[in-house]
């Protein structure tokens, strides 16, 4: 058996930290600095730094402190931190309120939370079409928090 084989949980009964297709989270740590391609099958949660691109075949998680200058593809998406670049999510996209984006958007669907903020193209409804056939574009988009406006 494998050092890093996922058998040894099986055997053992355990929860495998590896999910259902073998392939781990990848964590970049709030205090870490990436720079280049980053590529994973599994989620990626991002705490850091990332500058460059940014593609997943699972959940991407970006924590409130994290900052990405990078064009970003992922299956799914939960932003509370900042972005520069564009972004394309396969299924469903969640902007926190913490969220800041500079940058065009593509998703299947999405939901914003009051105080996020978001200044680019957005397409929402067909991630892998082309731009052209969205269902849904908006050029610019200001979410304001309601209780501030009083």
């Amino acid at each position: 058996m494998s050092m890093f084989s996922t058998k040894r949980f099986e055997e053992e009964g355990a929860v495998s930290p590896y999910g259902e297709n073998g392939v781990g989270t990848t964590i970049i740590a709030h205090g870490v600095r990436v720079e280049g391609d980053f590529t994973s099958k599994g989620d990626v949660q991002i705490e850091g730094d990332v500058q460059g691109h940014v593609e997943t075949g699972g959940m991407l998680t970006v924590g409130p402190q994290a900052k990405l200058t990078a064009d970003v593809r992922a299956e799914s998406a939960v932003i509370a931190g900042s972005l520069e670049g564009n972004l394309t999510v396969a299924s469903h996209l969640d902007l926190k309120a913490t969220a800041k984006i500079a940058g065009d958007v593509t998703c299947e669907t999405a939901s914003i939370e009051s105080g996020a903020s978001l200044n680019g193209k957005v397409a929402i409804g067909t991630a892998s079409a082309p731009k052209s056939t969205a269902k849904t574009r908006v050029d610019r988009v200001q979410v304001e928090d309601e209780e501030t406006e009083q």
